[in-house]
């Protein structure tokens, strides 16, 4: 099977967290402001980056808008609309396997290359790649024959055996009734198979038809056993269709030929660049770009690269010292940069540099799979990695004003904001004096399998180890919100459930630096665009 129905496969691996913008209300409120007046002395901070995560440092000029370029060219390489196939010829053939040799020489599996191109000839009259619609066939083998146009079909045989990627990312062997075979047997069933070409025959296209449909059906049931989906019968349904349209196209002569590597460029498109994902506001952004350096800054613990965008404020000096607003979920909240510098041109904010934190180009910051790893899952090392690598990095390169900086988090960021600040002082380094916990989705199955029971409802132990807190606190959501996820909820505390409850228990601590609000006509996410530039102007004044 090919690339489509894998990508597929990830895509059922679905997680009900759900991310990520406008209306003033009234408000729960443990203390009349969020913002500390008298701020402390500068606060020094050490950086524990390694040899090599500092050596993998690179920084320069905005890239977003040419990644998004590169996909979006590269998915128009194949058309959405109508039949399309990539012929490619036996040069074509020849020139591939040297190009994956001299990659891996490890394929011809103790062979020599000339053995490989000779048992690999059967196979270069093939359609290389079918596309109907801008959705790619999976089953090669199922694929139309070149230049038929009606009559006898006589096919190969496809594989007995099956490879299948399990929810872990572990691969294992079924035969074709999906019972796992060990390594060895079914290395054994794959030589006999290779040792001979063997075909199916049949009369006309008619007689064809019921097998096309039960090997479509068998390889999809197989391929997706793995996966949550609930509808394969209508996936099956459809890929059916796709074949249908695919062989009709042959016979009537009525397709697009694509040029040879179109589908390559595809399918980079759809499995790697996952630039197409960030959410920008183009204009804004570009009008911003001149007073924004992105840094992709490599972190060992987690082996993920993140890419941070550093917003500069009007008239930036150098020599002059300025607070952090830290945003995480880059892929949302740079687009929301523009207003927050808009916000401090008009003198309604103090200038501050804007931070966002969001995942290497390669890496789907809105699958909340990922969200997952770095917010619940790895939340430990994530924090580690702003606290102990990051902003002391960016300390280095700007006069950053530790003691009155801002970190921001929303959804499954609010819960690792709220993890950030009730474990802040396991650190030496303090980064920040303002949380910001936007519908903190304390009720998520993406994050309750990754905290210690309900510690999360003891602030993780932080008023066992302190007597008070001294950081500022910020708690919000939308008043619209709790009906859209309850099917998630089980029992436990809706989001506006959970701020409530947070309110209350931070109240009875004794804190009086927390303040929440509730913003109307809003759902999970619409507010925060607005409560992002508030909240500057609130712990920003303008001078």
């Amino acid at each position: 099977m090919k690339k489509t129905l894998a990508f597929l496969l990830s895509l059922t691996l679905v997680f009900s967290a759900v991310s990520c913008s406008k209306d003033k209300t009234s408000s729960k409120k443990v203390s009349r402001s969020a913002v500390t007046t008298a701020l402390p002395e500068k606060t020094q901070l050490t950086n524990h980056m390694t040899e090599k995560e500092r050596s993998k440092v690179s920084v320069g000029e905005l890239t977003v808008f040419d990644h998004m370029q590169d996909k979006e060219e590269n998915e128009a390489a194949v058309p959405d609309e109508g039949v399309c196939i990539e012929f490619w010829s036996e040069d074509d053939y020849i020139a591939n396997w040297k190009k994956q040799y001299e990659k891996d020489p490890s394929i011809l599996d103790g062979g020599s290359f000339e053995e490989a191109i000779e048992n690999s000839k059967p196979y270069f009259d093939d359609i290389y790649s079918i596309f109907v619609d801008g959705r790619s066939l999976s089953f090669n083998e199922l694929f139309p024959i070149k230049g038929y146009n009606g009559g006898e079909i006589k096919l190969r045989e496809s594989c007995p055996v099956y490879y299948v990627i399990d929810k872990n990312g572990s691969g294992y062997h079924v035969d074709e009734n999906n019972n796992v075979i060990p390594e060895d047997k079914a290395a054994e069933m794959n030589e006999a198979f290779y040792s001979e070409v063997r075909y199916v025959t049949f009369a006309d296209f008619e007689e064809f038809k019921p097998y096309l449909k039960k090997k479509i059906e068998q390889g999809t049931r197989i391929y997706f056993s793995e996966s949550d989906v609930e509808d394969i019968d209508e996936i099956v349904e459809d890929e059916y269709k796709d074949y249908l349209t695919a062989w009709e196209a042959v016979m009537d002569n009525n397709y697009k030929t694509l040029p040879v590597g179109a589908s390559e460029k595809f399918f980079e498109a759809m499995d790697s660049d996952s630039t197409a994902t960030w959410e920008i506001d183009r204009e804004k952004i570009e009008a911003i770009a001149p007073y924004v350096k992105e840094y992709s800054i490599y972190d060992e613990q987690l082996d993920t690269n993140f890419i941070v965008h550093v917003t500069l404020p009007p008239d930036f000096d150098k020599e002059k010292t300025y607070p952090a607003y830290v945003l995480t979920d880059g892929v949302w909240r740079f687009s929301n940069s523009a207003d927050l510098r808009k916000s401090m041109e008009e003198g309604k904010a103090s200038d501050v540099i804007i931070v966002s934190i969001g995942y290497d180009y390669s890496i789907d910051g809105t699958n909340d799979s990922n969200r997952i790893r770095y917010f619940c899952d790895r939340c430990e090392d994530f924090l580690a990695f702003i606290t102990d690598d990051l902003m002391p990095y960016l300390g280095e390169e700007y006069n950053i004003d530790f003691g009155n900086s801002t970190l921001y988090g929303h959804s499954l960021g609010g819960t690792f904001a709220h993890y950030a600040v009730f474990n802040s002082d396991k650190f030496e380094n303090q980064p920040f004096k303002n949380y910001i916990i936007g519908s903190p989705a304390f009720w998520s199955p993406g994050f309750l399998p990754y905290t210690d029971g309900d510690s999360f409802k003891h602030e993780y132990g932080y008023f066992d180890r302190n007597e008070s807190l001294d950081k500022n606190i910020f708690v919000c959501g939308g008043a619209d919100e709790d009906p859209v996820y309850e099917e998630y909820y089980k029992g436990n505390d809706s989001t506006l459930e959970g701020i409530q409850h947070l309110m209350d228990r931070l109240e009875e601590y004794g804190v009086t630096t927390a303040e929440s609000k509730i913003y109307p006509n809003s759902e999970h996410y619409q507010f925060i665009p607005e409560m992002l530039v508030e909240m500057l102007e609130k712990f920003y004044p303008a001078e």
